[in-house]
């Protein structure tokens, strides 16, 4: 398994409504998390290395929103790979 790290597209299922599955962009994996940043509480820490931050792209007019320390998997609020297609 490849680790997730910054700047990669990864799929993000939504933890409310429908739990869409959105694009997202990778913006912090454990190895360009900001240690002063969460030293003083600007940013979230990590809790693994398979957690990411993630930028969630979205239709709307807002066109998107953070999502903190989000983990790999397939339920409501995980974010995972994109399926080739082919």
């Amino acid at each position: 398994m490849h680790r997730p790290t910054t700047g990669r597209i990864v799929r993000y299922r939504g933890k409310q409504g429908l739990h869409a599955i959105r694009a997202a962009i990778v913006t912090a994996d454990v190895d360009t998390l900001d240690p002063e940043g969460v030293r003083v509480g600007a940013v979230p820490p990590l809790d693994s290395p398979l957690h990411v931050h993630l930028w969630v792209f979205t239709p709307g007019a807002l066109g998107g929103f953070h999502e903190f320390n989000v983990p790999l998997g397939t339920e409501p609020g995980t974010w995972h790979w994109p399926m080739a297609s082919g």
